[in-house]
């Protein structure tokens, strides 16, 4: 079978491999698509802590199930589903806990194990037991949509873990994937004003079309005034930086109100000369709630989302290409052409 590995950081390659076996108590699905994430490039240029070469890419899965050992209980061949990427022990305190994305014992796809950038899938016992499998109900959603199961999870994660009202004013740093994301999970749960601060001026304006009440994007001096303009001088409920930049950590913690909410969604890299003054974490006594990835149950709201309606992530799919053309598409993710790329496989 096709499959696009990873033979060091750097050394992405279209190879032929051993056709996956499936044993009596696992299953294997024919991936359709498998949508590109940042992580992804991150992984392919710099490498990552987890990654082990070689390795194929990809977390963002959609597939039919093709196989099934008699001891694989409670799927059907021919099932359309997204894969949850990530296998857990199920016996520790996190997984107990419905927080199996913090276990310990996690084996992620894309990074301990093989992802999504091949031609078929073997879901070993442990995940068909995890019940890593998400079946999918709505005939109506296409594969493409459905890939976007894993990165809204992601979202419904941050927003769950905060303490949100209709009423809240929600500040989203950064318009691109995650960001139009998160403001789709937010008006899927009743937050009437969510704003958007972007320095891109076409993400600015599409983010306005996308669902966006209002937009900012000049000197961090003028937004810090128009924020308080919109908020009757108070300052933002939320605010959710989701690019990782130091300078978008600084800007949230300055537009928050006193006792309000930052939604460490995304991680900072470091930027020399540049310090977020998180003294202002002390004296505005702001609450920090930092969320990883996300679990099963995440996956599984997630999927209710886009089942319903209530979601639509069509306007986000910018791209198609095949798996020979992963480079390419890779290359469109890293110069931020549209906000979604997605593999046909």
């Amino acid at each position: 079978m096709k499959a696009a590995v990873l033979e060091k950081a750097g050394k992405l390659e279209i190879n032929d491999l051993e056709m996956p076996v499936c044993g009596d108590d696992e299953i294997l699905v024919k991936i359709k698509v498998c949508n590109i994430g940042k992580m992804d490039i991150r992984c392919a240029t710099l490498g990552q802590r987890d990654l082990v070469y070689p390795r194929v890419l990809g977390r963002e899965i959609a597939g039919i199930i093709t196989q099934k050992g008699k001891e694989a209980v409670g799927y059907q061949v021919g099932q359309r589903v997204h894969v949850h990427p990530k296998i857990v022990c199920g016996k520790c305190e996190y997984c107990k806990e419905r927080s199996d994305n913090l276990c310990d014992q996690v084996q992620i796809m894309g990074f301990n194990l093989d992802g999504g950038f091949q031609e078929f899938l073997r879901i070993p016992s442990e995940g068909v037991k995890g019940k890593i499998l998400n079946v999918i109900d709505n005939d109506d959603l296409n594969f493409g949509e459905i890939s976007f199961i894993e990165p809204l999870a992601c979202c419904v994660n941050i927003q769950d873990s905060l303490k949100l009202k209709p009423s809240s004013v929600m500040v989203i740093i950064g318009g691109g994937r995650m960001g139009v994301l998160n403001l789709l999970v937010a008006k899927a749960s009743g937050i009437k004003k969510v704003l958007l601060i972007e320095k891109n001026e076409e993400r600015r304006k599409s983010g306005l079309e996308l669902g966006f009440d209002e937009v900012f994007g000049e000197k961090q001096e003028d937004i810090i005034e128009q924020i308080k303009a919109v908020t009757k001088d108070q300052g933002a409920d939320v605010v959710i930086p989701c690019c990782p930049g130091p300078n978008a950590l600084n800007l949230a913690m300055k537009i928050l109100r006193k006792k309000g909410q930052l939604g460490y969604f995304s991680g900072v890299i470091n930027e020399e000369g540049v310090q977020p003054d998180i003294n202002l974490i002390h004296y505005k006594e702001i609450s920090v709630i930092g969320t990883y990835g996300s679990s099963r149950a995440h996956s599984r709201k997630a999927k209710a989302l886009l089942e319903s309606g209530k979601i639509n992530v069509k306007p986000l799919i910018s791209h198609y290409v095949s798996l020979d053309d992963l480079a390419l598409g890779m290359e469109y993710v890293k110069n931020c052409d549209g906000y979604s790329t997605i593999v046909k496989i």
